[in-house]
């Protein structure tokens, strides 16, 4: 039997053919928008004051601020956008203004990486319409970096995404402050960090797939919210009498890159569009936060997710109650087993997976799921930092694993946390009805309610906030004679 294939040579083997090459008068160049609004973002006075050995008494606080980037549109129709070097860039300086007292800090660490210090990124067209919005954009950042970068990556990312260089590759933390490590913090301390992360977005970064046609748009505006809560955890060595500093962001700015391809080329490009509408497919994020009750028993939780295609969703559990090593010492940034024995999501009134898996006793299946959801399906593309000490965490509650609970939970599963590494239970389903070859390949979630499903056997101490987290395709439709630009997601 003959196999139906067409007979031919390998790309390497065409000396006939070249490449094709760009308009000699076609040049890029970089633009750095800097914020319209702010020219920094100041926290107010935060207490270092603590009773004992641990995290200050009052939780750390930022300030919500919205920072505005208005794009440059409009300028040459030939103007083109390459969305694979958009990345924001900013400084953090922190300053002492009430000397330390009484005790020492042991230490102190950017939960995660640079981007824990925005909640919320959105993107405006001209008319005023939200484009896109990430809400708990820090976070889903870190879903996205515990599950895409391995840890040698990391370390050799640290200096512009703030990640801690850990020279073992067994770090997850954010890197260290050197005015709050085994010392008491003095009026004379100034300490700045800087850092430049590409840019989460389904439009304008890492999210789309093709550049954007930002010279023929009328308007567009990015907006970041800084966060409520100070995303740094401190670890005081005893009570602390006194002590004040003030952590300040500056130079805020979306650095990006632009193309201009020639009056001859955009021609081309123009008669290959019908009715002037030229078609963008980006990866956008949207998340939802559930309350999970302490108790025993099954749990359907509502999570408020919707979406023309859902492409996968992650779950992320966070430890109630006041912040310490029992709980989660690292706020949200901390993702912890809620003691679940089952654990799956309901789609419509359909179970994925079908066949529920035990994270207690089977946290491999757990992780290989959420390997698949993040669209890895075989080891070498995997490029997670998530090792078992990290992921095996146990909501308080739990039981630590010993010799004798094997028939009852996996040998890996520990208590507590830490301010020097993040507890990373983060739990995955792929949804994509075929992965990685089609445009809307995910499940429609417009009139089907997405519910977390779980079962606990034993009642974690603490209510848990469960972050559900929906990956969905996008498509922008934007219209290069009117200048308007439309989603459909």
């Amino acid at each position: 039997m003959s196999i139906p294939s067409v007979v031919g040579i390998p790309s390497e083997m065409k000396l006939g053919e070249v490449d094709y090459s760009l308009p000699p008068d076609a040049r890029s160049y970089s633009v750095k928008v800097m914020a319209s609004n702010v020219q920094s973002v100041a926290s107010p006075p935060i207490s270092l004051v603590s009773a004992a050995a641990g995290a200050p008494t009052t939780t750390p606080q930022f300030v919500s601020q919205n920072v505005f980037f208005d794009l440059p549109c409009g300028q040459s129709p030939s103007t083109f956008l390459d969305t694979r070097f958009s990345t924001i860039s900013f400084k953090a300086t922190l300053t002492c203004s009430v000397t330390g007292t009484g005790s020492t800090i042991t230490s102190a660490y950017l939960r995660s990486g640079a981007y824990s210090f925005f909640d919320r990124a959105y993107i405006t067209g001209g008319s005023g319409q939200i484009l896109e919005d990430i809400q708990e954009y820090g976070l889903n950042y870190d879903t996205l970096t515990a599950l895409q970068i391995n840890p040698a990556v990391r370390d050799s990312m640290a200096m512009g995404y703030g990640f801690l260089s850990d020279t073992g590759n067994q770090g997850n933390q954010g890197h260290s402050w050197l005015a709050l490590t085994a010392r008491a913090p003095t009026t004379a301390d100034v300490e700045t960090h800087s850092y430049s992360f590409p840019l989460l977005s389904g439009l304008l970064g890492m999210g789309s797939d093709k550049f954007l046609n930002i010279g023929r748009l009328n308007k567009l505006q990015f907006a970041l919210q800084t966060a409520t809560e100070l995303p740094i955890s401190i670890l005081c060595a005893g009570a602390m009498t006194a002590g004040t500093i003030t952590i300040t962001l500056s130079d805020i700015a979306l650095n990006l890159e632009y193309c201009d391809i020639g009056a001859s080329a955009i021609g081309m490009l123009d008669a290959t569009l019908i009715d002037g509408n030229s078609y963008i497919h980006g990866v956008s994020y949207r998340t939802s936060a559930v309350a999970m009750p302490a108790v025993v028993g099954n749990q359907s939780l509502l999570a408020g997710i919707r979406g023309s295609s859902v492409k996968s969703l992650f779950a992320r559990f966070v430890d109630g109650g006041a912040i310490n090593t029992t709980n989660s010492f690292n706020s949200k940034y901390d993702s912890k087993n809620p003691l679940a024995t089952s654990l799956n999501y309901n789609i419509g009134g359909l179970k994925y997976p079908n066949n529920p898996v035990n994270p207690l006793i089977a946290p491999a299946s757990a992780f290989r799921n959420t390997q698949m959801a993040i669209g890895s399906f075989n080891n070498s593309a995997f490029g997670s930092s998530l090792v078992p000490a990290f992921y095996c965490k146990l909501a308080a509650g739990g039981t630590a694993s010993s010799t004798t609970l094997g028939g009852t939970q996996d040998a890996n599963y520990t208590l507590g946390t830490a301010n020097t590494a993040l507890a990373q239970f983060i739990y995955g389903e792929n949804l994509e009805v075929v992965a990685k070859k089609s445009l809307m390949s995910g499940i429609s979630c417009v009139n089907a309610p997405v519910f977390i499903e779980i079962n606990t056997s034993t009642a974690p101490t603490n209510a848990q906030q469960v972050y559900v987290t929906a990956m969905v395709d996008a498509v922008f439709i934007h219209n290069v004679r009117t200048g308007d630009i439309q989603v459909r997601m």
